[in-house]
């Protein structure tokens, strides 16, 4: 499941761009004080319509929704503090999460499909590089009131929903295929890789994996939901009057509406920073 979450940084795609205009567009009359139309000056250069839009600007559009590093001190928290958390970290770099990882990215149509991404990239004259994302983890916490907060997996994907906009990201993405562009034909391509997604989730080796973060306590069908509703892979299934199964009650803590970190410790009352800048 690990590459699964790094495919939502690389395929989480999407965005508003600038509109096309028609190359024999006319530059409409101005209107004076008077209420009288003023003719623009004959000869007068035209301005020269948008550059129309390449992946490569479409890519970086969208990964500017996502708060970096925030979303990197987030992570670190976690690790140092958090046993379901650091369970899935360790789970997901065993040999058996290293190995489902490697057969995900051998799969020849998601091979083909990250060729075809660097040819357009480069027919564009564009590039996107993603600033590298290197965790500084210490073995103590910065601050001494980290470890009152942290609350397990869903806490975890509860904060991260300040940094990492997947409403957001869906937005753009619908508001991108309204639009002429090489998005549209980027975008039916990933749809495309839907078959390998459960195809690789089939596999001995990936359920081996998948089972060993349930036993961990790991919301798996959550996290597969994630993943489908961000790629637009979701299953439409027919609608049933069936009354609902009730589970066992559970307390899942509500989405924060500012990061936990930004708690005053203990003892004073003068603000701390809760996220230094490494």
């Amino acid at each position: 499941m690990a590459i699964t979450l790094g495919l939502l940084c690389l395929f989480a795609l999407g965005t508003a761009s600038l509109a096309q205009w028609p190359l024999d567009q006319k530059q409409p009359p101005l209107r004076t004080t008077g209420g009288e139309f003023l003719q623009p000056f004959p000869g007068a250069p035209m301005l020269p319509p948008p550059p129309p839009p390449t992946l490569s600007r479409d890519l970086d559009e969208i990964t500017r929704l996502i708060q970096f590093k925030p979303l990197n001190q987030l992570l670190v928290r976690y690790l140092i503090n958090d046993a379901q958390f650091q369970a899935f970290v360790r789970i997901i770099n065993s040999n058996a999460g290293f190995t489902a990882r490697w057969r995900l990215l051998s799969q020849p149509e998601l091979i083909l499909f990250l060729q075809w991404v660097d040819q357009q990239l480069l027919a564009s004259g564009g590039a996107f590089e993603m600033e590298e994302q290197e965790l500084a983890v210490t073995l103590f916490n910065r601050f001494p009131y980290w470890s009152g907060t942290v609350f397990g997996w869903q806490g975890f994907l509860n904060e991260a929903q300040l940094y990492f906009p997947t409403y957001a990201i869906r937005a753009h993405i619908d508001a991108k295929l309204l639009q002429p562009g090489i998005f549209s034909q980027f975008w039916s391509r990933l749809q495309a890789l839907r078959v390998v997604y459960e195809r690789w989730l089939a596999l001995p080796g990936t359920a081996q994996v998948v089972a060993e973060l349930q036993q961990a306590g790991i919301d798996t069908a959550q996290l597969d939901e994630i993943i489908r509703d961000l790629f637009g892979w979701n299953v439409v299934s027919a609608p049933t009057t069936a009354a609902p199964t009730v589970t066992a009650a559970t307390s899942t803590p509500a989405p924060p509406t500012s990061s936990p970190a930004a708690v005053i410790p203990p003892g004073n009352g003068a603000p701390v920073d809760p996220l230094p800048v490494a």
